[in-house]
């Protein structure tokens, strides 16, 4: 009932018109926040640090007691055209406590249309060689993202890949945005079922990103792209979702190329249902499912 709820919820915030008409962002107070906060509030326990790279900047959460090394690389959603934000930083705390006190890095990478593509991809990478630099080993690094940053995780793989730079450990997506083309068939199977990004709402837009640039270009639509030699990967998606077949084409072309892909499709749920937190089930669900494969992959210390 709850997860009914929030869709209903949702999908009034996303028709309520303002004049013109413009349609406006779901706002939930706390839970969708597009500031970041020069005041937040972090659990006790938690260090936070702001690290400087060539053109970008990531927020290092951290433990104040000595852990293991291992290390969860955020890369945050937002059509590439918002910036890392307070629903983020939660999202840090969240992994940093189910992932036993591992180092948080969230890069607060350069966004469109200012900065279009390829600029979100090299900040990723640099990130990326920024931790091997700080000796973190490859195989006690997970990298995480959803929405575009879903996408941008498997890009950055892509290129690690291309470039012969060592591989993460894993790969972990949410509601993973692969096809800026707009080609998967769940882009109309489910118009009238996204709360988010369907029907009398506003477009998934591609074009500040990709600028000039070829949709099909793998960096910037992994979904056209190959998967051989890539890590394991977690990926959630919700069926109601336009994203949908987004995930399940990767997870499925992964597969084939003999990933090891462990995908959940989460039935009714809406994009990035996960960032309610413990406000709904499913995404109670969601992190716990999250929390075992980190588990599964991550070096106890």
């Amino acid at each position: 009932m709850r997860g009914s709820l929030a869709k209903q919820l949702l999908r009034l915030s996303k028709t309520l018109v303002i004049k013109n008409p413009i349609y406006s962002d779901a706002s939930f107070g706390k839970l969708y926040s597009l500031k970041l906060s020069p005041d937040f509030k972090y659990p006790k326990g938690i260090g936070s640090k702001w690290i400087e790279l060539s053109n970008s900047k990531m927020e290092w959460i951290f433990s104040n007691k000595k852990t293991c090394g291992n290390v969860i690389l955020q890369l945050h959603g937002g059509a590439y055209v918002k910036p890392y934000n307070d629903t983020y930083r939660r999202s840090a705390i969240k992994y940093h406590k189910i992932a036993h006190g591992s180092h948080v890095f969230s890069l607060d990478y350069r966004v469109a249309p200012k900065h279009p593509y390829p600029a979100a991809l090299d900040d990723a990478l640099e990130a990326y060689q920024y931790l091997l630099n700080q000796h973190f080993e490859p195989n006690k690094i997970i990298v995480v993202g959803d929405s575009a940053g879903g996408g941008l995780t498997l890009a950055l793989c892509m290129r690690l890949r291309d470039l012969e730079l060592p591989m993460p450990r894993a790969l972990i997506t949410m509601s993973a945005w692969t096809d800026l083309a707009s080609e998967g068939e769940s882009y109309l199977r489910n118009q009238t079922l996204d709360p988010m990004l369907g029907n009398h709402t506003l477009p998934l837009e591609h074009n500040d990103y990709v600028s000039n640039n070829d949709l099909y270009n793998p960096y910037i639509s992994p979904v056209y792209g190959t998967f051989e030699d890539f890590p394991p990967m977690m990926m959630h998606v919700g069926s109601h979702e336009v994203l949908e077949s987004d995930t399940l084409t990767v997870a499925k072309k992964a597969s084939d190329a003999g990933v090891d892909v462990q995908v959940t499709l989460y039935r009714g749920m809406f994009h990035v249902f996960q960032l309610a937190f413990g406000l709904i089930p499913d995404a109670k669900k969601a992190w716990r499912e999250i929390e075992d494969y980190i588990d599964t992959k991550f070096i106890a210390c």
